[in-house]
Formats: structure tokens, C-alpha cells, sequence
């Protein structure tokens, strides 16, 4: 989408592997994180929010909602700190449209004309984010997501201030619809029951045609408005129905079945780590992880969280790493430099009290030649930390000339350090191969890298080409030389 332009671009996939989704309701709080596999729940808890909490569409009590997630955090032992949010249905708003086909850099401004029509807010005082769901002769399916940008920055807020990274934003609907048979096609009824509201999600593959959410726990009342849900889309045929959540019960799974005549399906995911109850309890939340992170900048994807949110935060989880590498190697090389000083200050004195016994014993000599093997052994081994010291490079160096070497249509996607080896591996994409050959061309122009390699394989490509190209670290590898020929 076009929301913001980013300021750096990172690769989402050295954030996403793992993370936590924080799914909000009106009166309770949800965490769950799965395994890197998704197929086991690694961690999960709850809190029961104060009855007015979560008021307007808006958190009330801000400062409450930080010290319980440093609390969970803390409990727990969380070492996760990226998130994905899932804000309450009834915050936002949820719209098919259809679009003429047109270019991508004109699809944006079509889309928010036509929003505009049925938001309650002019659209600068929104945050939305749409995706292309199917596509026509000459139309485009659009499923568009929108919400109060006061009211996204409250919940936005509330994790950045608890030392969390946000990464991506979305709605229950949008998390049941991806696990209840969003790439196949045929019309069908959600329907995801908690403690206090129902959610009605009328989808057709990955489309939501419509969402309601209801406050009722009368069984008749809510097949009754099941129903009348399902008559307002009169040109929708239902043809399955799928049912979760904590408050579903078989009851209501069987009134359903008699009501439509038609069999219900629970939604299952095949997780391990709980039991029935709390997989139902924390469907939502699980049917995020399982969809992953995706960026707000993709037509083919739905991330209400605006884009420069995204960038900066990937950017201060990246400095947080860089400062944790940083600060490893630091403690390493004061650690060694003490250990050895602590050792000379050692011998030292006991060379000042052999040098004094020595005056009145006979056996000065043997004293003598212990003392100086023994300063021999510290002597090699100051001299190994020295190297250690001298062959040490401060990530964050690396990266700087890297940046600086990098022209515009270059995009760094990961890298790979091996300081033993003097070795530094970048993959990327480039927009073509002029722009790959520049790149490569300015490292070997830097100091600080030389004998740079690009695989042929990766001249392939015209355009937009995936590349892996290896350096070696000056600094490093001429010293390693040094030590060789020793």
C-alpha cells in the first residue's frame, strides 16, 4: 500500500521467525507464542481487564496496560520483544470492494476515494490497508481494513512503552478467515463465540463480505441473528459453517446444524501444548501466528499498522542486536585484558618475594629459572589476547561502510559475519546488473573490504536479481596472513 515511505529498508524475515501475538478484547488480554516450527505452543497467558477499560474503541487507562505486560513479560520470562496486535473487531472497519483494473501506482488513490464513501472519518484520521482477494475481466476484489488512527496509536503505544516491538496489526476476523479455508473457494458462516460477544464473519475464500459483532448470551438470539445476518447478503449462498472460541458450546453447535441444515465444523488448529479448552481460549491469537508477519507495503497482504511504524521498529530491534553483539565482544576483550593483568600483577609481586628469599638461601638459581618460565607463559599468553584484540572488529563498523558502499536499487536482505574466518556474506536483491556490478565495485573500493565475490549465477537475471556476494574484512584477513606465514 502507499500509507508512509519508508526511511531504511529491512528484510522482514530476520524479524519474523518467532514472535508474540497480543490480541486485545473488550474485557480480557490474551499472549501466545508458538514454537519456531508453529506446531506447538511455546508460551500462553491471560489477564482479565477492568470493566471499562477498553471504552470508545479506545484503552482508557494506559499506564495500567504497560506495568501488566512488563509483568507478564517479567512472570513468565518472555524473551520475545516482537509483536503482532490483534485490536478488537468492533475498532474497525471492514469493506469488499470492487475496483477497475488500473496501475498499481493508481489502485492506491482509487481505493481511498471509494472508502472515503462509507468511513465515518475524513481519511486522514485514519489508518487502513487493503489487499487484492480476486480478480476479474476488467475488476479488482479488494479487501480493504480501516481504524481511528487515535485509536491504533493507544494500543500501539501501550507495547512500544512496554519495551515491545510492534510489527503488524490486524482484526479477529481477518485471523479466522486465513485458518477457516481461505484458499478454497465457496461461501460460508464464522462463527466465533467468547465469554462476552459473538463475532458473525460471512467470507468467501480469503473475502470477507461482512462482519457483525453481538453482546448476547441467549442461544435463541443468537440463531436468530445468525440468520438475519446471513439474509441481509441475499446473493449469499452459505455452504459451510465453521464455529470456535471459548464460549461455543455443543448446544449452540447443534441449534445451529437444525437452524441451516447444514454441518458445523469446528475450527481445530492441529497445535500441540494445550488442551481443547485452551485451544479454543486463545484461537484468535493462534490463527495469527500461524498466519505470520506481513508488510503493510504488500498488495497481497493486510497490516493496519502504517509502514514507517513497521521501519522503526525494525530498526531498533536491529540496533538492539548490533549493541548485544557489541557489547559480547567488548566484555570478552576486558575480561581477557584483566585476566591477564591480574596475572602480571601476580608474578610481579612474587618475583619481588623470590628476589628477597634469594638473599638468604642458597638455591637462588633454580628459584631464578622457575620464575622466568613462568614469565615466559604469561608473556605468550598477553600475547595471544593481544591478537585476539587486534584481529576484534566492532560490528556496527562493518555495516557503516557496507551502508555507505550501498547505491540506490540495492536491497540487503541478510548478512553473515565470521570473525574467525575474516568472511562477511550479504544476499540481497538488486534492481539489475549494472546496479550489482556498482555495489560490488564500491566495497572493493572500500578500505575495509577486498577480494569481493559475486557468483556468475547471479548475473542471470536482467533485473530485480537475487544475489549472494562474499568479502573478506581487510583488517582481519591480513592479519590472519601474518599469524600464517608465523
Amino acid at each position: 500500500m502507499t500509507h508512509f515511505q519508508p526511511l531504511l529498508k529491512i528484510d522482514t524475515a530476520m524479524f519474523d521467525k518467532t514472535f508474540i501475538s497480543v490480541c486485545f478484547s473488550r474485557n480480557k488480554l490474551l499472549l501466545l507464542e508458538l514454537n519456531s516450527r508453529k506446531k506447538k505452543i511455546k508460551k500462553f497467558a491471560s489477564l482479565d481487564l477492568p470493566s471499562g477499560l477498553i471504552k470508545n474503541y479506545q484503552i482508557q487507562d494506559k499506564s495500567f496496560l504497560i506495568e501488566a505486560l512488563k509483568t507478564f513479560w517479567k512472570k513468565y520470562k518472555l524473551k520475545e520483544k516482537v509483536v503482532g496486535i490483534i485490536v478488537p473487531e468492533f475498532s474497525t472497519y471492514t469493506k469488499l470492494l470492487s475496483i477497475p483494473k488500473l496501475e498499481f501506482s493508481e489502485l492506491g488513490e482509487a481505493i481511498a476515494w471509494q472508502m472515503q464513501e462509507f468511513l465515518p472519518k475524513d481519511l486522514g484520521e485514519m489508518v487502513f490497508d487493503w489487499k487484492i482477494v480476486g480478480k476479474k475481466d476488467d475488476n479488482y476484489e479488494i479487501l480493504t481494513f480501516a481504524i481511528d488512527k487515535k485509536v491504533l496509536s493507544g494500543y500501539v503505544e501501550v507495547l512500544e512503552k512496554s519495551g515491545l516491538f510492534p510489527m503488524a496489526v490486524e482484526t479477529p476476523s481477518l485471523s479466522l478467515v486465513r485458518i477457516s479455508g481461505a484458499n478454497e473457494s465457496g461461501q460460508r458462516l464464522i462463527i466465533y463465540k467468547d465469554e462476552s460477544e459473538t463475532l458473525l464473519i460471512i467470507a468467501d475464500g480469503g473475502k470477507i463480505i461482512g462482519t457483525s459483532v453481538q453482546y448476547t448470551k441467549d442461544l435463541d438470539e443468537i440463531i436468530d441473528i445468525s440468520q438475519k445476518f446471513v439474509f441481509h447478503y441475499r446473493d449469499v449462498e452459505i455452504k459451510k459453517i465453521f464455529v470456535g472460541g471459548a464460549g461455543m458450546t455443543r448446544e449452540l453447535l447443534g441449534a445451529l446444524e437444525n437452524s441451516f441444515k447444514i454441518k458445523v465444523q469446528w475450527i481445530t488448529p492441529e497445535i500441540e501444548g494445550s488442551g481443547e479448552k485452551e485451544l479454543q481460549e486463545y484461537l484468535i491469537p493462534i490463527c495469527m501466528q500461524l498466519g505470520g508477519l506481513e508488510e503493510p507495503s504488500d498488495p497481497d497482504s493486510l497490516n493496519l499498522l502504517p509502514l514507517n511504524l513497521v521501519e522503526k521498529y525494525k530498526t531498533a530491534r536491529l540496533k538492539l542486536q548490533i549493541w548485544s553483539l557489541t557489547l559480547t565482544v567488548t566484555l570478552f576483550i576486558w575480561m581477557s585484558f584483566l585476566s591477564t593483568l591480574g596475572g602480571y600483577l601476580y608474578l610481579s609481586q612474587q618475583i619481588k618475594t623470590v628476589k628477597q628469599e634469594n638473599l638468604e638461601k642458597l638455591d637462588i638459581t633454580k628459584k631464578r629459572e622457575s620464575l622466568v618460565s613462568e614469565i615466559k607463559r604469561i608473556n605468550t599468553l598477553a600475547e595471544s589476547v593481544v591478537k585476539i584484540k587486534d584481529v576484534s572488529l566492532i560490528p556496527q563498523t562493518l555495516l557503516n561502510d557496507i551502508w555507505a558502499a550501498k547505491p540506490e536499487g540495492i536491497t540487503l536482505e541478510k548478512y553473515k559475519l565470521d570473525l574467525d574466518k575474516g568472511l562477511i556474506e550479504l544476499k540481497g536483491r538488486s534492481q539489475d546488473r549494472s546496479t550489482l556490478i556498482g555495489f560490488k565495485n564500491n566495497l572493493e573500493a572500500a578500505p575495509t573490504f577486498d577480494l569481493v565475490d559475486v557468483p556468475i549465477s547471479s548475473f542471470e537475471e536482467e533485473k530485480d536479481i537475487e544475489f549472494k556476494l562474499t568479502a573478506n574484512i581487510s583488517s582481519i584477513t591480513v592479519k590472519l596472513g601474518k599469524e600464517g606465514k608465523n
